[in-house]
């Protein structure tokens, strides 16, 4: 089973995260928040789950909301990586 995982790139993650009207639930620093995805995403593999990560740009992701009625939070990015998870399955069939 696919599924996507919220991913960031460094230099990204402090705009992202004044962006996100939840930024301030994320961790402090971007090396924080990537031992804890990186755990994540090794926990999927390992129960046999294909995690797909879904990177949030801070240009696109915004517009990307508004066009599917989103507000810029945790719920969206949840629903963008299961968006990116589901168009990367579509791809490949």
């Amino acid at each position: 089973m696919v599924i996507g995982i919220v991913w960031y790139k460094e230099e990204d993650y402090p705009i992202l995260k004044n962006l996100f009207e939840d930024g301030d639930t994320l961790p402090d620093t971007y090396s924080e928040w990537l031992e804890k995805a990186q755990n994540l995403f090794n926990q999927l593999i390992q129960r046999g789950l294909t995690p797909v990560k879904a990177y949030i740009d801070p240009e696109t992701f915004p517009q990307w909301c508004i066009q599917k009625g989103h507000r810029l939070n945790a719920q969206a990015r949840t629903a963008y990586a299961n968006f990116i998870a589901a168009n990367s399955v579509n791809n490949n069939h």
